[in-house]
């Protein structure tokens, strides 16, 4: 909440004060001066010798009792209105109303009229205790906004880490590719959804990785193939599903009814993406691959079969030269 806002309240509070008062004060004029001096007076006058004082004079004390629960209840108001400043003002109007009684009292020889200072003695207790208890309701519901606001901190810090746990359990940091577990996932809803719809599944492990981590460090390797995914997602349309499914291996799903030829021109392109120089620091590094290569349904029928295939196939393709594409039944 800004400064300004904060501010806009307690001016309304305030003002609100400054009218419950005046009206207060008003009220304990009319009642004690113009109503109670002028009625009493009258009534004095005109029933001095007459059987019917007793009555209006009865009259008039309930009509004061009235006005006195009516301060009451003002005072009351006032507290729960407006908060402290409002239990100050009310304190400070009955506390005025008490002197007020008690000087007429004196003033006029009334001692009658004294245990009229009660009432205003009486709100003045009744308001510290609505005080007392409205200040305790208040913290405690500060207290509750506090555990709340807390509550929901954690469900949000939850919240954020069970989408990073899940984002972690499908995709790879380092690429931000699907990871292996999506890739397989991935196959068997293709094999689900789509029983008679034939896919290939591509295979690339890059050559000598591991010579490529030693000679020039593992970061430069892992700055390697942060820039390969980004230049193999180039080569990807709607049909071809490409995720990073082991340390140097990347794998393709390509769906459809895919000849020979259509194979090996989408693996050239990735050879052409692998052996253009990937300048990092001061070095300048390119890589070839090898790549195994397997259909659905003509080589296996489940993706743990595929994912047999496609490794035996690029076994034996490394075993072979290296650097080539080597299809599951070829061998």
């Amino acid at each position: 909440m800004s400064k300004k806002e904060k501010t806009k309240p307690e001016g309304n509070h305030i003002v609100a004060v400054v009218i419950y008062v005046i009206a207060y004060l008003a009220m304990i004029y009319f009642a004690q001066f113009i109503l109670g001096g002028m009625v009493r007076g009258k009534v004095m006058q005109q029933y001095a010798n007459s059987p019917e004082l007793q009555v209006k004079l009865a009259m008039l004390t309930a009509g004061a009792g009235t006005i006195g629960q009516i301060e009451v209840l003002f005072s009351a108001f006032m507290v729960l209105a407006t908060g402290k400043k409002g239990y100050i003002a009310s304190v400070f109007c009955n506390i005025l109303n008490t002197a007020i009684v008690l000087t007429m009292a004196i003033k006029q020889h009334n001692v009658s009229s004294i245990p009229g200072f009660i009432v205003p003695i009486s709100s003045v207790v009744l308001c510290t205790i609505i005080h007392v208890f409205a200040n305790k309701i208040s913290q405690k519901s500060h207290e509750l906004s506090k555990s709340y606001e807390q509550l929901m901190e954690t469900n949000r810090i939850i919240k954020d880490k069970d989408e990073k746990l899940s984002y972690l359990a499908y995709y790879d940091v380092l690429t931000s590719l699907p990871n292996r577990h999506l890739f397989i996932e991935k196959m068997d809803e293709s094999i689900v959804n789509n029983a008679n719809m034939p896919f290939t599944v591509i295979l690339c492990d890059l050559d000598n990785f591991k010579m490529i981590n030693n000679t020039y460090g593992s970061s430069s390797g892992d700055v390697l193939l942060a820039t390969y995914a980004e230049k193999f997602k180039n080569l990807c349309d709607d049909s071809t599903f490409l995720g990073r499914i082991g340390g140097n291996e990347f794998g393709f799903i390509i769906q459809g009814n895919n000849s020979e030829a259509n194979i090996l021109n989408f693996i050239e392109k990735v050879q052409n993406v692998l052996s253009e120089p990937v300048q990092i620091g001061s070095d300048v590094i390119s890589s070839t691959a090898s790549f195994g290569i397997a259909s659905y349904p003509n080589n296996a029928v489940s993706s743990s079969e595929i994912l047999t295939c496609i490794n035996s196939a690029v076994s034996y393709a490394k075993s072979n030269g290296k650097n080539r594409p080597c299809f599951y039944e070829q061998y």
